[in-house]
């Protein structure tokens, strides 16, 4: 059985999901970036991008291009939870789900078709679903690899499904220029050119002997794709199995009150980083290297899953006691995360108001570390003066 591959594609992501929050700015150029200094163009909407605008460009450059054009300086903690939401749509329809960024993921439908139908039916519904639920707009390209599906998407955007069926890979990408090759780049497409190979179907004609003589094994690599063979798989993402931070002093430490503003700074940051990634710990670790090197590590379970600062160094503040009865000065400290689950995990039903409280909070200092950098938000006991 031939496979078949999806390659979805989130449209202009970042400028979609600011027109899901502000309706407003449909229909009008929208720049997403934070519009200071040497800053650049995070995204553009199609709009936009007609009068140039491109992204990474210089924001000035951009301004210039396109003046009326609306300026969102980012909101990543919204691009992170559609994201999920996004893949947690797909992973209804395939176990073998790869994400590549937060906007794009292969999903290998070959044995779900009992299940779903025909491809192009369930890329339809797959479609339906991420507008009705989201509000996005998803390209999608089907093939019988990874390669294919993603010049399909690129060819369907916007908002369109493009299915390559098998055998027929070669002869879609034959009349492309040499460029839309993946992996060649302005230099090594100029290279190709000045050898007349000027279209991708111009290189699939070409011998594996010679493309390795004037390429190298890259070369071959290029001459299998141009003849749209990719066997790569799709490769499901690896689960985060826990998070840490560490800090080793110059100085070796003992003191009580300087090695609990430490660890306050540890727990902070992997709390933070926990909340990134949409994930909350069942355990927390504490990892101690003594002044005579030796390396110990105590842990705790916690009663339920968290994610708040709070909560992560009250249980590394109990296990640090217990680290310091050795009495030796402590020349690395660290926390990690263990046991992960998912954010959405169940809460305590008798809960007061507290946790949705918590989450305002640390929701709020989380938007103002993303705009104004991680040193923005601080708990008040970790700010010193010069």
């Amino acid at each position: 059985m031939p496979r078949c591959i999806f390659h979805l594609d989130l449209d202009v992501f970042f400028v979609a999901v600011e027109r899901v929050l502000d309706p407003s700015l449909v229909g009008k150029p929208v720049i997403v970036s934070p519009g200071t200094g040497r800053s650049v163009v995070a995204a553009a909407s199609y709009e936009a991008r007609r009068f140039g605008v491109r992204s990474a460009m210089p924001f000035a450059q951009a301004q210039r291009l396109c003046p009326q054009a609306l300026v969102c300086p980012g909101n990543f903690s919204a691009y992170q939870k559609y994201s999920r939401d996004f893949f947690k749509i797909l992973e209804h329809y395939s176990p073998d789900l790869e994400p590549v960024s937060l906007d794009e993921g292969y999903l290998d439908f070959t044995q779900c078709a009992a299940l779903f139908g025909p491809p192009l039916s369930a890329a339809a519904v797959i479609q339906q679903r991420v507008k009705d639920e989201l509000g996005l707009d998803v390209s999608i390209g089907i093939a019988a690899n990874k390669l294919v599906a993603k010049i399909a998407s690129d060819m369907s955007k916007p908002a369109g499904i493009l299915r390559i069926l098998p055998g027929r890979d070669a002869a879609f990408m034959a009349p492309m220029p040499i460029g839309r090759l993946l992996g060649v780049g302005p230099k090594t497409e100029t290279d190709m050119k000045q050898l007349g190979i000027k279209t991708i179907g111009t290189l699939a004609r070409l011998s594996r002997a010679d493309m390795e003589s004037v390429f190298g094994s890259q070369g071959a690599s290029w001459q299998n794709w141009a003849r749209g063979i990719d066997p790569s798989p799709v490769l499901p993402r690896e689960r985060a199995k826990s998070i840490g931070r560490e800090e080793t002093f110059l100085i070796d430490r003992i003191d009580r009150k300087e090695l609990r503003g430490v660890l306050q700074e540890l727990a902070s940051d992997v709390a933070y980083r926990l909340r990134g990634q949409g994930f909350k710990t069942r355990t927390v670790c504490l990892k101690v290297r003594y002044a005579d090197f030796s390396l110990h590590t105590h842990s705790r379970t916690l009663a339920e899953p968290t994610h708040w600062d709070r909560d992560i160094f009250t249980a590394s503040q109990e296990l640090l006691e217990k680290a310091l009865e050795r009495r030796l000065s402590i020349r690395l400290l660290g926390i990690s995360a263990h046991n992960l689950a998912d954010e959405r995990v169940q809460l305590d039903l008798l809960d007061s108001g507290q946790h949705e409280r918590l989450d305002r909070l640390h929701t709020a200092a989380d938007r103002l570390r993303k705009r104004y950098g991680y040193e923005s938000v601080a708990w008040a006991g970790l700010i010193r003066k010069k």
